[in-house]
């Protein structure tokens, strides 16, 4: 959504026609290289940098105290945050650990992050720029590796883990949390339609089973999860999208055409023609290197 732009209500008799099937359908789009789309990422985010930075809802949000809790950094700890951003995980955790890399694919990132550590005066974080697919650490580097609310941007998730496994020593701890699917499968389509219609970088919000398997699978016991729900306010949640007016309205139309079950489950509300609200689940995952 640009600046200045509201939220747009949608025309009633246009929502009989559209369905979750057909804005899924509308989603696809002529497949871009792997670079290309990782440049998109880098851009789009680095361009609101500072608003990720500042934005109560990544700085200040409950699952803050949730992952501090769960995991119990040691003060002898080097420790790798993944896909940095604000910088507020790295910031969560740099007071109790010997050190801590913050790495991200956006340079606008890191610099916005700087300034966050700066604030804090947090002097052991450093930056580096870095693609999560290719970490530019040797082997067993870090004695944890964090992850908060990026990997469902990942291209190739399954590298990805395995690049944190890479980098983390044996023994060590892999922290993740990120948006999460419902395990039925109309809920999951619906769910990842939506993100899809709100960011074209957004790859796939996995499920709690789906993210198990891939962590056993790259070397990990799983040890602590813990699920939350979220709620989300729709105008705030597209405010850094900047979705174009026919884009607003594709996705005003596929919550309004929301059927009674994505309804429920996600406990969509509505006012004036338009939703204004949903509540989405998360997963916070501690896993050991075997």
């Amino acid at each position: 959504m640009k600046s200045g732009q509201s939220y747009p209500k949608s025309d009633p008799n246009k929502v009989k026609h559209v369905n979750s099937k057909t804005a899924q359908d509308e989603t696809q789009t002529a497949p871009a290289s792997d670079l290309e789309r990782k440049k998109e990422v880098s851009e789009r985010f680095g361009k609101h940098a500072e608003s990720y930075a500042t934005n109560p809802g990544h700085a200040q949000s409950d699952d803050l105290a949730i992952i501090l809790d769960l995991l119990k950094p040691q003060a002898d700890w080097q420790v790798l945050d993944v896909a940095t951003g604000g910088g507020h995980m790295a910031a969560l955790v740099a007071p109790h650990v010997t050190s801590v890399v913050a790495s991200d694919l956006s340079q606008g990132m890191l610099t916005a992050a700087t300034k966050v550590f700066a604030a804090k005066v947090l002097t052991n974080v450093s930056t580096v720029l870095t693609d999560v697919e290719a970490l530019a650490f040797a082997d067993e580097t870090f004695d944890a590796v964090t992850c908060r609310i990026a990997p469902h941007h990942f291209l190739n998730i399954e590298k990805a883990v395995a690049e944190m496994a890479r980098v983390l020593k044996k023994g060590g701890v892999l922290l993740i949390e990120d948006n999460i699917a419902p395990q039925a499968a109309r809920l999951d389509r619906f769910i990842n339609t939506l993100e899809k219609l709100r960011d074209r970088t957004h790859v796939r919000s996995y499920t709690n089973r789906e993210w198990r398997e891939m962590v056993r699978a790259a070397g990990f016991n799983v040890t602590r999860t813990r699920d939350y729900r979220k709620k989300h306010d729709i105008a705030d949640w597209i405010g850094r999208s900047e979705l174009t007016a026919d884009e607003l309205a594709k996705l005003s139309i596929f919550l309004l055409a929301a059927p009674n079950w994505a309804r429920q489950a996600f406990l969509i509300e509505y006012a004036d023609d338009r939703a204004v609200s949903f509540t989405d689940e998360k997963v916070i995952l501690k896993a050991i290197k075997r």
